[in-house]
């Protein structure tokens, strides 16, 4: 990763608290685009794919080629 790939956010992991909530997290993976708000394909909760998950509330993001982009945590 170049220096300015870094400076723009670009392959990097940006983990957002929300302002309103601090109960609610968003962790941007470096696969993220970077826009705001990105085009999400798909959205997954985790508590959907593992029957027997106890836990906060998860959801994975996927952008329009299925790569996962990001992860929300609502605690």
């Amino acid at each position: 990763m170049s220096e300015s790939d870094s400076l723009n956010g670009v392959g990097v992991f940006e983990l957002r608290v929300s302002e309103d909530d601090s109960d609610v997290a968003y962790l941007r993976l470096p696969s993220h685009p970077g826009t705001s708000p990105c085009e999400m394909s798909k959205s997954a909760r985790l508590r959907d794919l593992i029957g027997d998950y106890d836990g906060p509330d998860v959801v994975l993001d996927f952008d329009l080629r299925g790569v996962l982009v990001g992860i929300e945590i609502i605690a």
